[in-house]
């Protein structure tokens, strides 16, 4: 299967706006605590993914077809620039087959370095997905319990090596 990772120019905008409606309302399903956005017009994040430098926009696609999202943005700390895995969606017909784990290594491998991401309790799929990627993948990782506006989640933090 040939799997691609592309970064989203405004021209794709559209289409992850309906896979992030998709994604957020699959994702309040886990939530403990019903806070949050659950469709794209309440993501307040969606504007600055085109227009701040330190955020990422990519579409996954599977055989020519368009088939998830990703969102990625770097924080400058002291020590170090973090990346973050913001938002990671692969539609649910595509799922268990190997194309989230392609392109999220193919996304780590183009921002080698420290990285940071969160995954609801709840959503045992994606924890169990994530520990395997980030275990498979990182150079070093550890995952801690922290409680988030909406509930509870994992917090991975790993080392993808240049």
């Amino acid at each position: 299967m040939d799997i691609e990772v592309r970064q989203a120019g405004e021209a794709e905008r559209s289409r992850i706006e309906g896979l992030l409606n998709d994604y957020l309302a699959e994702l309040s399903q886990h939530r403990e605590i019903c806070v949050g956005a659950t469709n794209a017009a309440e993501y307040r994040y969606l504007n600055d993914y085109w227009s701040d430098k330190n955020r990422f926009p990519f579409t996954l696609w599977a055989n020519c077809e368009l088939v998830g999202f990703a969102f990625v943005r770097r924080v400058e700390e002291e020590e170090a620039a973090t990346f973050q895995v913001a938002e990671f969606f692969v539609k649910p017909k595509y799922r268990r087959c190997g194309i989230g784990q392609a392109a999220v290594v193919n996304i780590w491998q183009m921002f080698p370095g420290r990285w940071d991401l969160q995954v609801m309790n709840l959503n045992d799929s994606a924890v169990r997905f994530w520990k395997q990627c980030i275990s498979q993948h990182a150079k070093s990782w550890t995952v801690e319990e922290i409680i988030a506006p909406d509930g509870r989640r994992q917090f991975f933090h790993f080392e993808i090596a240049k």
